[in-house]
């Protein structure tokens, strides 16, 4: 029995032994590919970028308002060095993003650093809705989130054009949804959605008192809508579509001068 006792401790010794060098096995070889993922983090890091690639995701009919060598020297002047020296520890995409989301006509950049060492930008611009050319002198695009954009020297985007007694520009705008500005985007909005009204409507003039006249891209009607009203305004915007699609084309619109949709429930058309 005592050899038993005597036996079975020294197996317990040596199983200790085994299982402490099993352990600490681990825990050197954990320390190892640490050191290891340490080192190639660190080699990574004070790697060069290989290569910068903007893309600008264009607008319809393929248009950019901002291009990419126009981004790549806004990039330029937001580092401390060449563009062609950056490492890879100096690069900060967050800061890369938050540079190009500051250009007028970005709406959204992503950048990310691929395992070719390359800078790959995605950028996103804003959408205009409407382009307000205003009595007060203020010519400008109001973009679909309202935020007022200026104009580009690249490109002049297609979308309808609001002149005359147009309100002057108010930060604070969207917080008031009877502003005139705010009610103009919601014109806009129902315009662009609609595919018949998109290519019917070419400009939104603002009289002095307030009251709304469309102009049609062909033809020399214009169609008084009146005041701006959420729920009259799309009621009258749908009589135009009846009108133009049932009335006109028995009678044509050459035949026409304008449209008045200001009273109930019907179109008065006055001829030529």
């Amino acid at each position: 029995m005592a050899t038993n006792r005597v036996t079975g401790k020294i197996g317990r010794f040596f199983a200790g032994i085994f299982i402490g060098i099993r352990t600490y096995g681990w825990i050197f070889v954990a320390l190892g590919a640490a050191v290891l993922a340490v080192s190639a983090i660190s080699e990574r890091e004070a790697g060069h970028i290989l290569a910068i690639r903007p893309m600008v995701h264009p607008l319809a009919e393929n248009a950019n308002l901002v291009e990419a060598d126009e981004l790549l020297d806004l990039l330029a002047a937001s580092f401390t060095k060449p563009l062609d020296q950056l490492k890879l520890s100096d690069i900060d995409v967050e800061r890369v993003e938050e540079v190009l989301e500051q250009q007028a006509f970005v709406g959204d950049a992503e950048a990310y650093v691929d395992a070719d060492m390359v800078l790959n930008i995605a950028v996103y611009q804003r959408v205009p809705l409407l382009r307000i050319i205003a009595d007060n002198g203020q010519n400008y695009y109001l973009d679909l989130e309202g935020v007022r954009l200026p104009l580009s020297t690249n490109y002049t985007v297609r979308v309808p054009v609001v002149t005359g007694s147009v309100v002057p520009w108010s930060d604070d705008f969207a917080e008031d949804p009877e502003h005139p500005l705010n009610q103009l985007m919601a014109l806009g909005h129902q315009l662009r959605e609609d595919a018949f009204l998109s290519a019917l409507i070419e400009q939104i003039d603002v009289t002095d008192s307030g009251e709304l006249v469309l102009a049609p891209k062909v033809g020399d009607q214009v169609i008084y809508l009146g005041r701006y009203d959420k729920k009259i305004t799309p009621q009258r915007l749908e009589r135009l579509k009846i009108f133009y699609r049932e009335g006109l084309p028995y009678e044509g619109w050459r035949k026409y001068r304008s449209f008045d949709l200001r009273y109930a429930d019907q179109v008065v058309a006055k001829k030529a």
